[in-house]
């Protein structure tokens, strides 16, 4: 595939808050002296009197955000994802215990921030703000995608998480047939299954669904659901598919003691004896007790076991555990 052809989920969003400037007034992009990696310079230069740049000083940029969420402005406060929330827990939390309508972007997440280096690999972000009550927690899995998400958490009256990375990445129409609609809180069924399901969000949609492909030539069925929303987490879809294949693959570029991989296994745990009469194979694939490093994010993916060759390893230690417990 040509390489211009590949787009980060930052790109995305960049665009989309181009178009969101001209149509909406009361938004304002508060950045942290990174305009360009978060893709924000062309709406700096075209909204000026929309764009408040604060510095590297991001504790002061969520208090500023929060301000302005007072006077009834709507604030995107973006920098990178270990700063933004990493170092503004404490303002963050405040402003969503007031309930004010802030949207947090946190970009370069996840190992393949690539070169950067553990430094600057947010492995933890998605578990930090999910534990906020009210929060809206959002990872696009692809450039299209975050340009949908981005003008879904704009409507959405409530402090929002947007997780963003600078992979490019393939458009997920140019996988799926038919892909569905995506819509904030709704699970994206992108292929149905009977062998086992792969619940994953972000970059590690487009692994599953790469795994998937491979694993369908040796006869296995495998049902692929993108989480694009860890929260409010669409419980009742994941529950449906854990019923019907009885193996679950859990797969996020993130901690697997939070996040989408916590989420995920609870929901099913409470499920148990109730919606779910069967028991339940469970895998994980993640980032495990262990912070990143500095390398290409395509041999950090793989030395961490994120790529699709990792989760094909998986798929055969699930199986095996899906026998022993449905014999």
């Amino acid at each position: 595939m040509n390489l211009e052809e590949l787009k980060a989920t930052r790109d995305g969003f960049g665009e989309a808050m181009v178009a969101i400037g001209q149509n909406n007034k009361q938004v304002v992009v508060l950045c942290a002296d990174l305009s360009e990696s978060m893709r924000l310079n062309q709406f700096k230069e075209n909204f000026p009197n929309q764009y408040i740049e604060c510095g590297v000083a991001e504790q002061n940029m969520m208090s500023v955000g929060a301000g302005l969420a007072l006077a009834g402005k709507i604030p995107f406060i973006a920098s990178f994802a270990v700063f933004n929330p990493g170092n503004n827990l404490d303002q963050l939390r405040i402003a969503v215990y007031s309930s004010l309508n802030i949207k947090v972007i946190g970009g370069h997440a996840g190992l393949s921030t690539g070169e950067d280096g553990a430094t600057h690999q947010a492995l933890e972000d998605i578990g930090m703000v999910a534990a906020l009550p009210k929060m809206t927690v959002v990872v696009p899995a692809d450039s299209d995608q975050a340009a949908m998400l981005t003008q879904a958490i704009v409507a959405h009256d409530g402090p929002c998480y947007l997780r963003l990375g600078r992979k490019k990445l393939i458009a997920l129409k140019s996988l799926v047939t038919n892909l569905p609609a995506i819509q904030l809180g709704q699970a994206q069924i992108l292929k149905e299954g009977q062998d086992l399901t792969i619940f994953a969000c972000g970059l590690m949609v487009q692994e599953a669904l790469k795994a998937t492909t491979e694993l369908a030539k040796v006869g296995l069925s495998v049902e692929v659901i993108n989480l694009h929303t860890i929260k409010p987490l669409d419980e009742a879809s994941i529950i449906k598919s854990a019923a019907k294949t009885r193996a679950v693959i859990v797969a996020s570029e993130h901690e697997i003691s939070s996040g989408l991989n916590s989420l995920v296994i609870q929901t099913i745990a409470k499920a148990q004896g109730k919606e779910l009469l069967q028991p339940i194979a469970i895998e994980s694939i993640g980032v495990e007790n262990t912070f990143g490093e500095s390398g290409k994010d395509a041999g950090l993916l793989q030395k961490y076991g994120l790529d699709y060759l990792g989760i094909i390893k998986k798929v055969k230690l699930i199986l095996e555990k899906k026998k022993k417990l449905n014999p």
